[in-house]
């Protein structure tokens, strides 16, 4: 459209309702005015030259989020000591210094600066609806419970793209036989209990050891399953388990991000399906669980000269669950979200 109401003009002018590629719900664009670009996220406004990007803003918010501070701290460090998050905003500092080696005049996003722009986003989208639990901030800057955090906000933010109110539950509820968070989906008012878990791999994301490409890819998360089962709430309502399978990537350059490659594409994804269809086959008792989804986010794989690996995710329905999923269009939205992960507007 051209003109007054042409977007670009219109954004000069008032914040504009926006459903951003990769998302379900509208959100408000940012807003021009006397010379300053202004953004609204919650309750908080901010401002910055008219230039700025959104990809610079989610670097401002992040760096806010975490504390400006605790950044400068970790860039004294030697690097072996670095939490992870530092080492992945140097990678986008360092990035930006370098000549733009796309045509459209950009960079290649590689895996280090995919794995922090990931996080910024995901924080973003999180602080959209409210503030972030302390409790919830200190985890992700403490090393030992950071890749728990991190995917917690990961799947979190997941949901709120997909068109879900996000109850972020704090450490004391969480304590006592309780999920990560429960989302209700703005539509249909459908509650939806969340538990989240994240498989360990040693040498990656703080673990101790070293990572053993020739050993470390497999489906091994059903101990992590089973302790997401003995968090199922008792209210009656759908339970979602999410579970990253934390491995290195193996998917073709090729193929669609997250995209609908046949689950036989990858053994350890293979592996986690069958091992979860015999688990449900030898019972008659419903299941506490509705859905488990099996994600693999791996950009921290990647390096800072490549490309970012491709990531996947399946969704397993639970063929005789206590609580069965009856609203088609919610799953829709959720599934839409979750295969467009990495999808980060540059500006809007």
């Amino acid at each position: 459209m051209n003109g007054p109401h042409a977007y670009g003009n219109r954004i000069q002018q008032q914040t504009v309702p926006v459903v951003l590629e990769g998302t379900r719900t509208e959100i408000v664009s940012s807003l021009i005015f006397n010379g300053k670009r202004f953004r609204i996220l919650w309750n908080r406004l901010f401002w910055f030259r008219p230039e700025q990007t959104f990809h610079e803003f989610l670097d401002y918010l992040a760096v806010q989020t975490l504390n400006r501070e605790w950044f400068n701290r970790q860039e004294k460090l030697p690097l072996a000591e670095r939490h992870v998050v530092s080492c992945w905003r140097r990678a986008l500092l360092d990035l930006l210094k370098s000549p733009a080696d796309t045509p459209d005049g950009g960079w290649v996003m590689t895996g280090l600066v995919t794995a922090y722009l990931c996080l910024a986003y995901d924080l973003y989208w999180l602080q959209l609806i409210h503030r972030l639990p302390k409790s919830l901030e200190r985890r992700l800057r403490k090393r030992e419970a950071f890749q728990g955090a991190r995917y917690e906000v990961a799947i979190a933010a997941t949901f709120a793209r997909a068109g879900f109110e996000i109850e972020l539950l704090d450490e004391a509820v969480k304590s006592v036989r309780h999920c990560e968070f429960i989302a209700t989906h703005k539509r249909s008012r459908t509650r939806v209990h969340v538990e989240t878990k994240s498989r360990h791999r040693a040498g990656v994301l703080h673990q101790p050891g070293t990572l053993d490409g020739a050993t470390q890819v497999r489906g091994d998360i059903f101990g992590l399953y089973e302790r997401a089962v003995q968090q199922a709430p008792t209210s009656g309502e759908p339970y979602f388990i999410f579970v990253d399978a934390n491995v290195p990537s193996n998917v073709p350059r090729d193929a669609p991000p997250y995209g609908n490659l046949p689950v036989n594409t990858y053994p350890w994804m293979e592996e986690i399906r069958d091992g979860l269809q015999d688990r449900w086959a030898r019972t008659t008792e419903p299941t506490p669980e509705t859905v488990v989804s099996v994600t693999n986010h791996p950009a921290h794989f990647g390096n800072d000269r490549d490309a970012a690996p491709i990531g996947v995710c399946a969704l397993f329905a639970s063929p005789n669950p206590r609580s069965p999923i009856t609203d088609r269009q919610m799953m829709d939205d959720l599934v839409y979200c979750l295969q467009r992960y990495t999808l980060i507007p540059r500006q809007f």
